[in-house]
């Protein structure tokens, strides 16, 4: 096939080349400035379309204008106007796919290695070599895997290989792999009418370690909604929410729930002598006590307002609910936090109060809490710092409902 100088056909294949590369400039312009949180699909297929156009047309001039390999140069003959032009084609076709800001690899009908552009090498360190030219892919991957050049077959490699030989050209979206150094990449795999693999790898790095940054900070967002401030307990929130689920799951287990109200006592007066700042570490350390008194999978420790603390225990019945506050009123008496101005102890105390039940459909969530603070209030009228069990009138006491006040101070 010749290209004569002057013919307009010998300027479509430079155009195109062009067209490629401005494309793929877009595709990055617009990612570098488009704002997190946007779809990387929009820049990812422009690179990718126009990758695939280059290589496209450039494997359709291969097959026409290649010399067979049965047909070897003999260089001690002139180099015929046919060859001549062929070379030349074949180095445009080279420079071309090395111009892409995508990696290439052409696989024939055998899936052996054909050709492949310098962008892969620079993605994949000497990932390949011309001696791969000719090589099948089972052979060149049995040899990276050798190597542990393939982070996510390492100490499953056999088993790797039969999946990924299994599904070799069949994927018909993008697959985003792991490579050595934490470098991330997208391919594509595309079936041309004669047979051949096109293979682009799209070096999505940088967009892998942005989305992984936005979802961490989501996560410590969700984190941050659900935690309260000064302790780092569960909040108000967080405990509505579990208490939701653990009522549901307890109804359909047959399985009991307890919950703890517990209070400090004479918290006011212990603000009004120490101060604001002593008083916000005083919660801090209550939510540290009572922390360590829950320790079975699914029970939830949670500030319920000022100096109100809940304790939500899935599955335990009363005798557990029982020895839980038992332990929180002797943890928090070993700690002995001094609070002159409390008429029940010279230190920090607690008032409990203590309700358990088998959830079903006659009651809500609202009459757990609504019976353990009536308990709660019960143990702050008899004495404080102990424990009070909710019997059947804190059941049916509604949430509107005044409950006795504490005695006043003397």
């Amino acid at each position: 096939m010749r290209f004569p100088r002057n013919s307009d056909k010998s300027l479509w294949l430079p155009l195109l080349a062009l067209l490629a590369l401005v494309s793929e400039a877009g595709a990055w312009w617009w990612i570098a400035r488009m704002p997190g949180g946007m779809s990387w699909q929009g820049p990812t297929l422009l690179g990718l379309g126009a990758a695939l156009c280059a290589v496209a047309v450039s494997l359709l001039l291969w097959r026409k204008i290649v010399p067979p390999r049965e047909a070897p140069i003999e260089p001690q003959r002139p180099m015929s106007p046919t060859k001549l032009d062929s070379l030349q084609a074949r180095q445009l076709l080279a420079s071309s796919l090395d111009a892409l800001d995508v990696g290439v690899e052409i696989w024939d009908e055998h899936d052996r290695l054909v050709l492949y552009n310098k962008k892969l090498n620079l993605m994949r360190v000497n990932f390949h070599t011309p001696a791969d030219i000719g090589q099948s892919f089972e052979a060149l991957v049995r040899a990276k895997l050798k190597q542990h050049l393939v982070p996510a077959a390492i100490g499953r490699e056999q088993e790797w290989l039969t999946q990924r030989l299994a599904t070799r050209g069949t994927h018909t979206e993008p697959q985003l792999k792991e490579l050595a150094g934490n470098q991330w990449v997208n391919t594509y795999e595309t079936r041309t009418p004669e047979g051949f693999l096109v293979a682009s790898w799209v070096d999505v790095t940088e967009l892998v370690r942005k989305g992984r940054m936005l979802e961490a900070s989501n996560r410590r967002l969700a984190q941050q909604s659900a935690t309260d401030e000064l302790t780092g307990l569960a909040n108000r929130r967080r405990f509505d929410e579990a208490l939701e689920v653990e009522w549901q799951r307890a109804a359909r287990s047959v399985t009991p729930l307890s919950l703890l109200m517990v209070d400090i006592d004479h918290f006011k007066n212990y603000n009004d002598c120490y101060g604001h700042v002593a008083g916000d570490e005083c919660l801090r350390r209550v939510a540290s006590v009572l922390g360590q008194c829950v320790r079975r999978a699914g029970e939830l420790v949670a500030r319920y307002g000022g100096e109100e603390f809940v304790m939500l225990l899935p599955g335990a019945d009363m005798a557990h609910a029982c020895e839980t506050a038992q332990n929180c009123l002797d943890l928090i008496e070993e700690k002995a936090l001094p609070h002159a101005t409390s008429v029940t102890a010279p230190h920090v105390t607690f008032s409990i109060g203590i309700a358990c039940l088998l959830p079903d459909a006659t009651l809500n969530p609202a009459s757990l809490v609504n019976a353990a603070d009536t308990a709660m209030y019960r143990a702050k009228t008899s004495g404080r710092a102990h424990y009070e069990v909710a019997d059947q009138a804190d059941w049916e006491i509604d949430k509107d409902t005044p409950r006795t006040q504490p005695s006043p101070l003397s």
